[in-house]
């Protein structure tokens, strides 16, 4: 890759041994450009538009939470995706750049590793948004559209209509994230299955950030309220929303009931689709248990009346001799000339048993089958 095709990554740390770590770690598939502190670092950003903004967050004159924010709230260069660099991960930090709209964060002492991981993960949440904004704006002015006609509870009534057509997490998710835009509502949704962690936002996937918010913000209160955000946390669904209209009091109380429910509902309905796959396996598992047991039965039949066969033939070809050798006396047949046709009637059967050889060592195999099999069927599952 040519530094002409390479993605531009603009790096904002005063600290000029953290620059110049992350342009070795970066060089490879990135062009590296470096500013000092928040204001050389801002004017950079305007000036080439960078794919992304690494910056730490101790900084003078202006640290990287005011550098994010002033990216953010300038229309031109606010798509700039922005990582902060920080010594220390906690709740404080990650609500701090969840507030100015950072979309990723890394703690020092970088790990390359972990560095790379994050750039690529985060400018690929970036290109995918956009890839969405025309659908996602799209579906936006449809809801509006639909708002116009309908109530807040109308709309909930029809949102939670349409959650017992869900049969996938990920459908189930989609449908509260675009009632969440139905009501003018702006969030971040996560749901959490035996087999995957589903974490959605207004615009598609969640960030690093959002997700780790979430994580964190999981183990408050049920429904947590500070200013125009507003948490509501069940056991495998949670909802962060972060424009409630505080400024109009009593909408701001029905939203809040109103999105209550909707997470109740969307947590019961969560359960309902894990029971519901929980009963198809089990149904799938008897009928696996269903076509051994008549597997089993076929063959133990036909394993009984090949061995009934095998002695009956046996006992056949002895009456046959008997019935031979009383009968040769009325032909008037001389002794040598009657133990040499007996003879050549046992050379035969001799002859025809013989072949049975290789049919009772595949008798053998089928016992041991039907074994097999009525073992697996008493065994406990």
């Amino acid at each position: 890759m040519t530094s002409a095709s390479k993605p531009t990554i603009l790096v904002v740390d005063d600290d000029a041994i953290i620059r110049k770590v992350i342009e070795r770690v970066l060089a490879d598939e990135f062009t590296v450009l470096e500013a000092v502190d928040g204001e050389d670092g801002l004017q950079k950003a305007r000036e080439i538009s960078p794919a992304a903004v690494i910056a730490d967050v101790q900084m003078p004159k202006m640290d990287g939470f005011a550098l994010c924010k002033a990216i953010k709230d300038d229309f031109e260069i606010s798509d700039i995706p922005v990582m902060l660099m920080s010594a220390a991960e906690n709740t404080d930090e990650l609500l701090k750049v969840y507030d100015v709209g950072g979309e990723g964060f890394i703690t020092k002492p970088l790990n390359p590793k972990v560095l790379l991981s994050r750039i690529h993960h985060m400018l690929q949440v970036c290109a995918d948004r956009e890839q969405l904004k025309s659908q996602i704006h799209f579906a936006t002015t449809t809801a509006f559209t639909a708002m116009s006609s309908m109530s807040e509870t109308g709309l909930l009534m029809e949102t939670l209509k349409h959650f017992n057509g869900s049969n996938t997490p990920m459908g189930l998710a989609k449908q509260v994230m675009s009632a969440l835009q139905q009501f003018q509502l702006e969030g971040v949704l996560q749901l959490t299955t035996d087999k995957e962690v589903i974490a959605l936002n207004s615009s598609g996937v969640a960030t690093g950030v959002e997700r780790a918010v979430l994580q964190q913000m999981a183990n408050m209160d049920r429904i947590v309220q500070f200013r125009k955000r507003l948490s509501v946390h069940y056991p495998n669904v949670h909802l962060i929303v972060n424009n409630m209209p505080i400024e109009d009091e009593e909408r701001c109380g029905r939203l809040r009931d109103h999105l209550a429910i909707l997470i109740e509902a969307a947590e019961s309905r969560l359960d309902a689709i894990k029971v519901k796959a929980t009963l198809a396996a089990t149904q799938n598992q008897l009928a696996i248990m269903n076509s051994i047991q008549s597997l089993t039965t076929t063959l133990t039949e036909i394993d009984q009346q090949q061995r009934i066969g095998k002695s009956e033939r046996a006992v056949l070809f002895g009456d046959v001799m008997m019935q031979l050798e009383s009968s040769l006396s009325a032909f008037g047949l001389s002794d040598s000339q009657e133990e040499n046709l007996l003879n050549i009637v046992r050379s035969g059967w001799e002859k025809i048993a013989a072949t049975y050889t290789d049919e009772a060592a595949l008798q053998d195999k089928l016992t041991e089958v039907v074994h097999t099999l009525k073992v697996s069927l008493e065994e406990p599952n």
